[in-house]
């Protein structure tokens, strides 16, 4: 079977090769639960995405070399003390 290569235009190609991951480790918890239920996995990383180009936008970071090296965003939903904090390409929040 012959491959087929499809081409798609630039102006319709993800503008961000950033992988974005969402893992609730407080799911058994009343707040983990409330995550799963009222936002989810999808809608963080439609979220993050978004936030993304938002800011790549008002920097105007057009190119990868205006952009910072980052492969992946990970955020953690956590049963903690607090509310959030970030650690270098990772967000924690209080579930």
């Amino acid at each position: 079977m012959a491959q087929k290569n499809y081409f798609l235009p630039t102006a319709l190609q993800p503008a961000t090769a950033v992988g974005y991951t969402v893992t609730n480790r407080a799911a058994a918890t009343p707040g983990g639960v409330k995550f799963n239920n009222n936002i989810g996995v999808t809608y963080t990383k439609q979220t993050l995405a978004s936030a993304t180009r938002f800011i790549w936008n008002t920097f105007q970071q057009n190119t990868q070399s205006d952009r910072k090296n980052l492969a992946s965003v990970k955020v953690f939903i956590y049963d903690m003390d607090g509310a959030a904090y970030t650690s270098n390409n990772e967000i924690h929040v209080n579930a």
